[in-house]
């Protein structure tokens, strides 16, 4: 597992397609299904905040066994057999150290010491449900304590007791965490000795609470959102105030993000945060200071030409280290620019192909713990020293899927029919050449304000393996891109969006990389919708269509966000701006409604709907079912029990991969 590797006295690392033999690429064997969904080795690691430990944890499975463990070593010398603290048979989450001398482990547990499943019944579904809570320990392994421990009512009744809120630098014996207070049905914000377990309320939130931001450990911006989690709003309460006020209100993405306005880190000036948004005439999303007090934007602390800024890496401190975007992959400017040439280093001994993700760093700034993973990575952790320039490897999520047995994938740049441009994602199976044509199954995402990255994807891994190339285009409308870009997707569900994944389709065909007789598409969300979509405008040249969570019918779609949020709601207003106005473009709704087009559609169908879904109506699945029912069309619909939009059980997902590939392979 430790790997050592001195970057800039090497110059760059040597690429990982060097470090893996010709022959075993020959030989490797694609990964099955089962092994793509494989429970992971390492699970999280974290540095403690001077830089001297490490905690790494990981378990062993075997069939419906797992042990869990939690090693601690010294950072100065990972090689060193590191004390070990068992944790038995649990689910197992993450590890943070609270401070030098304590280290928290998230835990979840799917059962009651009877045996009996944990969860909640709507109707007579039972939904299972983990009870979370949150161990610390000892450096040294000793002393355990369960978090809110000594509060039995609250353990007894409350399902998650897990979310920490603020880690108290200046307080390093405390945390602060958020709990739901049934007695009054809101949040509350408790501060937590880590030692002993004990909690005091600080406060608590309204019943529309969902989360707090604070400030050296003093509560200034909550986020209060609608029962759809559609709609949020961001309250703010500057040091030295006593009341909420109203900062902004606005829709919430499908990641539950306020894409025009998002708090993305908190910097030493009381009141002042980082936020990413667009400015007046800003065309990307920028890093910006916003002041609580004066509700005034400040200096512009990052922003990059054509890519909107996603984040920022803060240490526990508040001081600002890194500011991301994503081109390709992810890439940050670098606060201390000196950084920039070993975070290059880095990314060049990972070929370039790989997302180098910063996921803590110490208080002197000298050791940093990174996350890696790419297309044929599915996550690494490695510690990196400043001081050297030394990369450690510490930890593999799933070691047996190695690079030999994964897809590579690669980015296009795809000329549109209006000759604009886009971005688009290739992959292609292992043990064919690359020139040689192969079934293509097209696998647009969702959002459609989402974009895809060169990364790791179940879905085009699991389908590479069947032996087929994967198409991921960001088509205008994507996110990532800025403003402008969206826009020209706007209310061009049915034709611009359409279009551009059709160009991006007849470029790998005219490059003889795709047989233009085997091709399928696929999607979920918006990417259902697409699916769909693509069924109507190319009934010949798809043999299969897969809409998982789609869209059917936009005029239902709006008539039911408006039930739901209200014609007057942020959400209702974006989709306006989207897709269209029921009324005033009902034409060009109808048009670009998939449901009323079945006659047009030649492929078999395939829908999947969860039952549960809060962001797409499972009725616009079944809809689609009785309208293809009635025109006699081919197809297959299959109710995921319980299910919401995402966050599925693994059998769930194993069941949605498995069922996706079967119905293309039995059709194309």
């Amino acid at each position: 597992m430790i790997h050592r590797r001195n970057l800039l006295a090497a110059g760059v690392g040597a690429p990982l397609a060097a470090l893996i033999p010709a022959a075993a690429i020959a030989a490797a064997q694609p990964p099955s299904l089962d092994e793509l969904l494989g429970p992971a080795d390492t699970l999280d690691v974290d540095l403690s905040p001077d830089g001297k430990r490490l905690a790494i944890l990981r378990q062993q499975v075997d069939g419906d066994k797992r042990k869990a463990f939690v090693l601690i070593s010294k950072v100065d010398d990972i090689t060193a057999t590191p004390s070990a603290v068992a944790l038995g048979e649990k689910h197992v989450n993450a590890v943070k150290w609270a401070n030098n001398g304590r280290l928290l482990i998230w835990l979840s547990f799917w059962a009651d010491e009877n045996g009996h499943p944990n969860g909640y019944l709507i109707g007579d579904i039972f939904i299972p449900v983990p009870v979370k809570r949150v161990l610390s320990i000892g450096a040294d392994g000793r002393d355990p304590i369960v978090l809110f421990g000594q509060q039995k009512s609250m353990i007894a009744r409350s399902f998650d007791t897990s979310t920490v809120v603020d880690f108290l630098v200046d307080e390093p014996g405390h945390v602060l965490m958020q709990v739901w207070d049934f007695s009054r049905n809101a949040f509350g914000l408790y501060k937590v000795d880590v030692a002993t377990g004990a909690a005091d309320l600080v406060e608590r939130g309204s019943r529309d609470t969902d989360f707090w931001m604070t400030q050296r450990g003093v509560p200034v911006l909550r986020m209060d959102t609608n029962s759809r989690r559609t709609v949020g709003s961001v309250f703010g309460r500057a040091p030295g105030e006593t009341e909420w006020k109203l900062v902004r209100k606005a829709r919430l993405d499908e990641l539950r993000k306020l894409p025009d306005f998002e708090i993305v880190g908190v910097t030493p000036e009381a009141g002042v945060f980082l936020v990413s948004a667009h400015g007046e005439g800003d065309d990307t999303s920028v890093i910006r200071r916003f002041d609580l007090k004066t509700m005034q934007f400040g200096d512009t602390v990052a922003q990059q030409r054509g890519h909107d800024m996603v984040g920022a890496f803060v240490d526990q401190r508040g001081a600002l280290v890194a500011s991301g975007y994503i081109a390709d992959r992810l890439d940050y400017q670098f606060a201390d620019p000196s950084l920039a040439a070993h975070f290059r280093a880095v990314n060049s001994y990972f070929h370039n192909e790989c997302n180098v993700e910063i996921v803590n760093v110490d208080d002197g700034h000298k050791r940093f713990i990174f996350r890696v993973s790419g297309p044929r990575d599915p996550g690494s952790f490695h510690v990196y020293h400043r001081d050297g320039a030394k990369l450690e490897q510490i930890g593999v999520q799933q070691p047996a899927l190695t690079a030999d047995r994964l897809a590579p994938m690669e980015a296009l740049r795809v000329k549109t029919r209006d000759g604009d441009e886009i971005t688009a994602y290739l992959s292609s199976p292992i043990g064919h050449p690359t020139d040689q044509p192969l079934p293509l199954v097209v696998y647009p995402h969702g959002g459609p304000e989402d974009r895809d990255t060169l990364d790791f994807d179940l879905f085009v891994q699991a389908f590479a393996a069947r032996g087929w190339r994967v198409l991921q285009p960001n088509f205008r409308g994507s996110g990532g891109y800025g403003r402008a870009f969206a826009d020209k997707g706007r209310r061009r569900w049915a034709d611009r969006m359409q279009e551009d994944i059709e160009d991006a389709v007849a470029q790998v065909v005219a490059a003889g990389r795709a047989d233009p007789a085997h091709i399928a598409i696929c999607g979920a969300s918006y990417g259902g919708y697409a699916a769909l979509m693509g069924a109507v405008r190319q009934p010949r040249q798809y043999k299969a269509a897969v809409s998982i969570a789609g869209v059917s019918d936009l005029i239902e779609m709006m008539a039911f966000v408006r039930h739901e949020d209200g014609a007057d709601s942020p959400i209702y207003a974006y989709w306006l701006a989207s897709i269209g106005d029921p009324k005033a473009d009902e034409a060009a709704l109808v048009t670009g409604s998939p449901r009323r087009r079945v006659k047009e559609i030649q492929a078999p169908i395939l829908l999947m709907h969860g039952t549960e879904d809060t962001i797409v109506d499972p009725n616009q699945s079944k809809i689609m079912a009785k309208a293809l029912k009635d025109a006699g069309k081919p197809y297959d619909y299959l109710e995921l029990k319980g299910e919401n939009h995402r966050g599925w059980s693994h059998d769930t997902t194993k069941t949605v991969i498995a069922t996706a590939a079967d119905f293309i392979a039995k059709h194309i």
